[in-house]
């Protein structure tokens, strides 16, 4: 009967979609509601919204399935795009619930018309009981009591829960409604309900470390109650995370936990309506006991394998065992040509003779011993068999003559001795060693393959342990100095070999052998300090810079960067520029009523980049009380501030910043006089600077009798770095 009833409804059911089904759209219109959110006190709301809708027709007809969706409220700031309700099915609308501090602040009822551009929350809103919806409306004259045993079908079939949303497995939660199982995507699910990386178990006997992600923990939310239930105990007790309505609870504060049971604090107790959802770890598998049996042997945790488990035939090739067939106690393979014991035994030397049938001989054996012990024996002997007759070449030696036999005679020979060499022709007797160097010359083979020397450019002075190359001045251990006259030049290479690697160029020494400095192998020069001084022909450091800068720095890198005319300095993994002093002089000084320049800062072009900002500070000094004085300050042909002194005041000072950019510059100028401060001032300027410019200091009296002198004056320029 049961059967019967709901196939009657499944029949009537498709019916009636064929009788309301029109073309749909794939994807359906959209209108954005975009507002800020104030509470009553006019702080930001800070939550969420929980907007829910139930199945409804979209003007496209598209059909709008049951759902809901969390929106966060960050500063008051709501964003959110919905299917428009004003022109959907009958009675279509949104229902939206503000959470926050724990419990539900207000509910309102939205409908959304459709709108090109974002509407405010007060173009949606309605007020309850207020008709939604559209023009789109079921056929006429259809009602539930016309199709047989809806109603009954209808009463018995289970209810969409809380947590009900489309595109996931459903469940029956613990009040008998439908639920969504929450998960990741990737996750299995397990008959309880509940979600994991798949492989992994759930409950007391899984596998863990097992998780479980978004459980509703059993309990009534009902404003009085204060105690839920979770599945499983959380394991560690720490890694449970409590949402209340989409808000972290702080375990301690909010609520304590104890194995199974969640206990809320009196000012946290869940209010009606409220969501609970509970994500957290389960404890590691316990690893079994007990004795073995079958394939293994032994008992837990530790098994083996039992004895004739394995065999030839189970054994995958993919096992990768390497095999050695003399290890084998069953061998695999024909031992027909492995060695005989005799073989085997000249394997570690033999002192039989090698023949057929022994063909290992190694130098275990006597006679192949590396040991020779000399013989002395004459050149002409038979141990020098030799015997075949050669011409003479050139530079060719025989040393000593003894009774017109030619003889070897051991060196050093004395100055008696004499050499027989030849020319490639004739024999001809020479001194054997050359004995008249003069003091310290080091000797050398010339061009011609003779001995020779070069005392004045190739020396050693012994005493003084000093070597000289190019001269024979000898200053210090090593003097490398060309000498010789005409377009001398001297010149010390150092080049790397073909395996140098990192290792450096050259190092220096104390006498205790630790490190001074040293050239690395990709130029760069490393020691403690360097000193230099500067003359009146040169600076002691100088630096051609680069137009971009550098794109490997580390802290405490320093550069010119050619391109912005400015040092900087690398630091907390940021590119710093160094201010630059442009100006910083004493004026001069008048009694004059009409206006005079006295003093002057001159910028050269092209120093000057957008981006840049100057400092402009001015001292003057008033004498006299016949009147007042006036002072102002020029950005090339432009005023860029001026000051009446109001009181005959001996001292003021002014300052000033100009700002540059590409089309000018923006000065913010002031001044402060003994009695009295001026207000601000601040313009722009269209003068151009890349040319260079002149910055002009003028003043004048406005009375006869005192004096007006420009104490000092600065000009410092800060230029420009970005930094994001």
């Amino acid at each position: 009967m049961r059967s019967s009833k709901l196939w009657a409804f499944v029949v009537h059911l498709i019916l009636l979609f064929f009788i309301v089904s029109v073309p749909v759209s794939a994807i359906p219109p959209l209108t954005t509601v975009q507002d800020t959110l104030y509470k009553a006190d006019g702080a930001r709301f800070n939550g969420v919204a929980y907007i829910e809708w139930k199945s409804f027709q979209a003007s496209d007809a598209s059909a709008i399935a049951s759902s809901s969706v969390l929106i966060p409220i960050t500063d008051g700031a709501l964003r959110v795009r919905l299917v428009p309700t004003s022109n959907a099915s009958a009675g279509a609308h949104y229902f939206v619930r503000y959470h926050a501090d724990g419990r539900v602040q207000f509910t309102e009822t939205w409908n959304v018309p459709p709108s090109a551009t974002p509407l405010a929350v007060a173009a949606v809103h309605v007020a309850h009981g207020a008709s939604t919806g559209g023009v789109i409306t079921p056929p006429a004259g259809l009602t539930l009591g016309d199709i047989a045993g809806l109603n009954d079908e209808l009463a018995a079939r289970p209810v969409k829960g809380f947590t009900f949303t489309t595109n996931r497995v459903v469940m029956t939660g613990s009040t008998g409604a439908l639920e969504s199982v929450l998960g990741n995507l990737s996750d299995c699910i397990h008959v309880d309900g509940t979600t994991g990386p798949c492989g992994s178990g759930s409950g007391s006997s899984g596998s863990g470390p097992g998780f479980v992600d978004q459980e509703m923990p059993a309990g009534a939310a009902n404003g009085s109650n204060t105690v839920f239930t979770l599945a499983q105990a959380p394991s560690p007790a720490t890694s449970l995370e409590l949402y209340r309505n989409g808000v972290l609870q702080r375990s301690g504060i909010d609520y304590t936990l104890s194995g199974l049971t969640i206990s809320f604090g009196v000012q946290s107790t869940p209010q009606t309506g409220d969501l609970l959802t509970a994500s957290y770890r389960l404890a590691s598998e316990i690893a079994p006991l007990g004795a073995l049996g079958g394939a293994l042997t032994g008992s837990f945790p530790e098994p083996q394998i039992a004895e004739g488990v394995i065999s030839n035939f189970n054994i995958a090739s993919a096992a990768g065992i390497a095999e050695s067939k003399l290890a084998l106690n069953y061998a695999t393979h024909s031992n027909a040509n492995d060695p005989v014991a005799g073989e085997k035994a000249a394997l570690s030397g033999t002192a039989g003779a090698p023949s057929a049938s022994n063909k290992y001989v190694t130098d275990a054996d006597a006679r192949m011993t590396n040991s020779r012990t000399p013989v002395t024996h004459n050149l002409l002997s038979n141990e020098h068999g030799d015997t075949t007759a050669g011409n003479a070449q050139r530079g060719d030696l025989i040393v000593g003559m003894n009774q017109g036999v030619i003889k070897w005679s051991r060196l050093p020979l004395g100055p008696a001795n004499r050499c027989l060499t030849s020319n490639g022709t004739d024999a001809i007797w020479n001194t054997c060693l050359f004995t008249g160097f003069h003091a310290g010359a080091i000797p050398f083979t010339d061009s011609h393959g003779s001995l020779a020397e070069s005392p004045l450019h190739f020396s050693w002075d012994h005493s003084n342990r000093r070597l000289a190359v190019g001269s024979n001045w000898r200053p210090s251990t090593l003097t490398v100095y060309d000498s010789a006259p005409g377009a001398s030049v001297t010149t010390l290479t150092v080049r790397g070999a073909q395996g140098q690697g990192n290792h450096p160029l050259q190092t220096w020494l104390d006498p205790a052998g630790a490190e001074k400095a040293r050239v690395e192998a990709n130029g760069a020069f490393v020691t403690p300090s360097i000193e230099t001084v500067s003359t009146t022909a040169r600076a002691a450091w100088r630096e051609a810079g680069t137009a971009v800068d550098p794109s490997a720095k580390l802290d405490g890198d320093a550069w010119y960067n050619s391109a912005a005319k400015s040092h900087k300095t690398f630091e907390a993994g940021q590119t710093h520029t160094t201010p630059q002093v442009l100006c910083a002089s004493g004026g001069g000084a008048t009694e004059s009523t009409s206006l005079v320049q006295l003093g002057s800062c001159t910028i050269p072009a092209g120093l000057l980049q957008p981006g840049d900002r100057l400092a402009v500070k001015t001292t003057w000094s008033h004498g006299g009380s016949n009147g007042d004085f006036h002072t102002r300050w020029r950005w090339g042909s432009a005023v860029a501030a001026a000051y009446n002194s109001s009181l005959s005041a001996p001292l003021a000072e002014t300052d000033g910043t100009i700002a540059l950019h590409t089309g000018g510059a923006v000065v913010s100028s002031s001044n402060a006089i003994t009695g009295a401060v001026v207000s601000p001032k601040l313009e722009g300027l269209a003068v151009l600077y890349t040319g260079g410019l002149t910055i002009g200091f003028e003043g004048h009296l406005m009375n006869a009798g005192d004096s007006l002198a420009l104490l000092q004056f600065t000009v410092i320029r800060y230029p420009a770095q970005a930094n994001p």
